[in-house]
């Protein structure tokens, strides 16, 4: 599994892909904003990573301007999960946070998805707030 930079030829297969991966949490009614818009302006801006070589099975969507990183997505294909893939991009996100000299990875995660939550806590980030919907969690690096 090879992490590389998407291009913009990625942009409609990533968005799918994002789509697709968040579709159980809409058939379970959860009322999520728009999870794959942008795609194309945060490959412009080199904010995304991808592992697939036919098609894509992962995606990471990570901004490292700043003192912390923001993780703004990550998604798998249903297809591609248990497989690794999101602990690669995970530790793909944690170097380029790194690399980039930030502090910290923040992100922010919908309250309906507890075992989202869960997970972000297992791999040590901290709930710092929440606002609406959103819970916003912080992990130093």
């Amino acid at each position: 599994m090879t992490v590389r930079r998407a291009t913009l030829q990625d942009a409609d297969a990533l968005a799918q892909l994002i789509d697709g991966a968040y579709q159980g949490y809409r058939d379970r009614g959860v009322d999520l904003p728009d999870v794959s818009g942008g795609v194309a302006d945060a490959i412009a801006d080199g904010a995304v990573w991808v592992i697939g070589e036919a098609a894509p099975v992962g995606v990471l969507m990570l901004s490292t301007k700043g003192p912390d990183a923001h993780l703004m997505n990550i998604a798998v294909s249903a297809d591609a999960q248990g497989q690794g893939v999101g602990g690669k991009l995970i530790r793909h996100a944690m170097d380029q946070a790194r690399e980039a000299g930030c502090k910290g990875i923040a992100l922010a995660t919908h309250v309906d998805l507890a075992e989202n939550i869960a997970l972000y806590e297992h791999l040590g980030w901290s709930e710092t707030g929440r606002e609406g919907a959103r819970v916003m969690m912080y992990r130093a690096i």
